[in-house]
């Protein structure tokens, strides 16, 4: 694993997901020596391990072991990959969890009418433009924490998502909604009062930090803003999640039929994975249905 990540040039991210696979495996199993792990070790390790987490869990613990061991394989080290001799786990196609507009209304609502007392949620006003920013952005809880304020153009309207913290490793840009951008610069005007100067260039736009003394850290983190979800979630009762929101806007805007634009806008390689969320209401399905020819209706006795 170690001569695999020295070659690759990887984030940060996924160099973590790949030592974390092989420690599980090491923890679970307890070979560590490529050379010693068969196909039914590997059988093994998946049935005990699908009884307590999920097939898409485990299918990527399995590609990042495969990776691996192909790698081992390219070197001479092997003989032939185990991990590629046991498939795939099939994986259910289930819905993208998204939440309704009532319930992401009534986060706002909360978020600008309760003082609360949680300080994963303070300040308020700050955690409501995060909410609006993850719902007119669609963006990933990554990139909101990665946007510098040099690729945030207000006057232009416009948004630089940074190949940092792209998946596909590219930079993209994004128009800013017109019912976000009150609220972007409300943020720089609370920003800029509390450095007493204008933000620099390559200061972090969404810096919680600057507005919560508990926060242990200079800048917002990822684990932040989970935390403040979670708390959000307790409040409301319902699940609400950076995640859940982008899925939401996505689900909103696939009706549109311009699945190019919403590939774009999600930033996704691949369209198949933007038509995930385009589903027919069940008004349609129920006019195509209508289309049928009528059947002779059974008698009853």
């Amino acid at each position: 694993m170690q001569d695999y990540l020295r070659i690759r040039l990887l984030k940060p991210d996924t160099i973590d997901c790949y030592q974390d696979a092989v420690r599980r495996w090491i923890d679970d199993t307890g070979l560590d020596d490529l050379k010693a792990i068969t196909a039914d070790d590997v059988i093994d390790w998946r049935n005990r391990l699908l009884v307590r987490i999920a097939r898409t869990t485990w299918n990527k613990e399995r590609r990042h072991l495969r990776a691996v061991a192909n790698h081992a394989l390219a070197q001479g080290l092997i003989e032939k990959n185990p991990f590629v001799e046991v498939p795939a786990a099939p994986e259910p196609c289930r819905l993208p969890k998204t939440i309704t507009i009532d319930l992401v209304n009534a986060a706002l609502t909360l978020l600008s009418k309760s003082p609360g007392t949680s300080h994963a949620m303070s300040p308020r006003w700050f955690w409501g433009i995060v909410i609006r920013t993850f719902y007119f952005t669609g963006i990933r809880r990554s990139q909101l924490v990665g946007i510098p304020w040099r690729h945030l153009n207000l006057p232009g309207r416009a948004l630089l998502l940074g190949y940092e913290t792209s998946k596909t490793f590219r930079d993209k840009y994004l128009p800013i909604h017109p019912d976000l951008v009150p609220d972007l610069e409300y943020l720089y005007q609370r920003t800029r009062e509390v450095l007493g100067r204008a933000p620099r260039p390559e200061e972090q736009v969404f810096n919680g930090a600057l507005f919560n003394d508990r926060y242990q850290s200079d800048t917002l983190t990822r684990d932040q803003v989970t935390r403040f979800f979670q708390a959000l979630s307790r409040e409301l009762g319902q699940p609400v999640s950076a995640h859940r929101l982008r899925h939401t806007m996505a689900t909103h805007l696939a009706p549109t039929g311009q699945i190019r634009s919403l590939q774009e806008v999600l930033g996704h390689t691949s369209v198949k994975t933007t038509m995930t969320y385009v589903h027919p209401d069940l008004e349609q399905l129920t006019a195509f249905l209508g289309h049928l020819p009528g059947l002779r209706p059974m008698g009853r006795s």
